[in-house]
């Protein structure tokens, strides 16, 4: 298998299709969303994987057809933070669509892929150690 990449990249990042949570793994603090874009009808789904990570909070809904990953302003943020009276001083609001700031995870950072896998299998960026399917080049915010 090719040596994998890592490049940080800008957001936001925006993914015409379906984007839905896939998995939580609690003990890991990690939440797993995959994007499917393209037609199914005629066996033509890319898959993309977004994980993010050291998640402290969600308010995620069950699917998305205009997906829209950015990070919260300051005054997004602590808005959110002074309503729930909890603070986030090390980990960073990413809202989940353009149109409000209701949906979103709060995380350390947030990788993201395609995929080269069905959509019914497991991500390769769940996995401990690279897997089939794993990609050539990975994102990170």
């Amino acid at each position: 298998m090719a040596e994998q990449r890592l490049v940080r990249a800008n957001l936001p990042l925006r993914i015409e299709g379906l984007v839905k949570p896939w998995s939580i793994a609690v003990g890991h603090s990690r939440l797993h969303l995959r994007g499917l874009v393209g037609d199914p009808e005629i066996d033509d789904l890319r898959v993309l994987d977004l994980v993010f990570h050291d998640v402290s909070r969600t308010c995620v809904s069950d699917v998305y057809r205009d997906f829209d990953l950015r990070r919260a302003t300051p005054d997004q943020k602590a808005a959110e933070e002074a309503r729930l009276g909890k603070a986030w001083p090390d980990l960073t609001m990413f809202l989940l669509r353009h149109d409000r700031d209701t949906d979103y995870v709060v995380a350390g950072r947030v990788y993201w892929a395609e995929v080269g896998i069905s959509p019914a299998e497991p991500s390769p960026l769940l996995a401990e150690r690279e897997v089939s399917g794993s990609p050539d080049l990975m994102f990170f915010a």
